[in-house]
């Protein structure tokens, strides 16, 4: 099994490279961003790799199997991520399979990023640190517009008629093109434009994409919404950080509603950015 785990999980990202090609750049936030999540992704692939080895020289006596080695291997039998893996990783409540093969889709999607430039769409749900993606995007449309960033916030519009991975969208010209989020207890009726019932024994859909517009609270386009909360794991719960965010909730996203938001309060409607499975 640690064989199997070692060769799926691809090499470290070339951090000093990717420093070159994407420097700090003022009218650029996302040039940050990217490679910051390049250093979380190389921490916790190097905590991965380097506890297999240890593991496999274990087993078979070359060195002491220490307690923290002893859990993980126990994890692992279990199908379960080992606690010393979750302590540099992304929130996640997937068995083991899951959480690797989650893994290697986050490493492509940054892979393609540093081989192609800013996507055109943006996958939520492969950020490690999502607080610092939101920022970095509304960021560069305060320093573009020359705004002060803390009078700024997102206004949503659901991306009409395009598939739910976004390919094919063209980027906005301000604020980003979102994919890679499920909604819980409730559907996107892309007829009505609205939220509706979820059909039966259908507990998740996929969100639509959403364009994240940055703006002032007083360009907030008007109408009936329900602030739907975004969560990164389905246990809807988390500490502070010390960058003053939570480790789970990320921001309330306004989807229209037929009916008054209480309705879909009471249903826990919710956004999530991973599934259990």
């Amino acid at each position: 099994m640690a064989d199997s785990i070692i060769a799926d999980v691809p090499a470290e990202f070339d951090i000093r490279q990717a420093e070159k090609d994407y420097p700090v750049d003022y009218n650029q936030s996302m040039n940050t961003v990217l490679t910051q999540e390049l250093a979380r992704f190389n921490l916790l692939i190097k905590t991965i790799k380097a506890s297999l080895k240890d593991m496999k020289r274990a087993i078979v006596g070359e060195i002491l199997m220490s307690n923290d080695l002893e859990d993980a291997m126990v994890s692992m039998t279990d199908g379960q991520i080992p606690a010393m893996w979750l302590s540099k990783s992304f929130p996640s409540l997937k068995p083991l399979g899951s959480y690797i093969k989650d893994l290697k889709e986050r490493l492509e999607f940054f892979n393609e990023w540093v081989d192609g430039g800013v996507p055109d769409c943006l996958w939520i749900n492969k950020f490690f640190f999502t607080h610092g993606f939101l920022t970095g995007a509304m960021q560069n449309y305060a320093r573009k517009y020359s705004i002060a960033i803390d009078t700024l916030g997102y206004d949503f519009k659901v991306v009409h008629d395009v598939p739910d991975d976004g390919k094919g969208v063209a980027a906005p010209e301000d604020g980003i093109h979102v994919v890679g989020m499920y909604i819980e207890g409730c559907k996107w009726d892309e007829e009505k434009v609205c939220l509706e019932e979820s059909d039966p024994k259908i507990l998740y859909v996929k969100c639509p994409p959403v364009w994240f517009n940055p703006c002032k609270p007083e360009d907030f386009v008007k109408g009936t919404y329900y602030d739907t909360p975004i969560y990164k794991t389905s246990i809807r719960k988390g500490v502070l950080m010390t960058t003053g965010h939570s480790t789970n909730f990320v921001l309330l996203l306004r989807m229209p509603t037929r009916v008054p938001a209480k309705h879909w309060i009471k249903r826990g409607v919710a956004i999530l950015l991973g599934l259990d499975d």
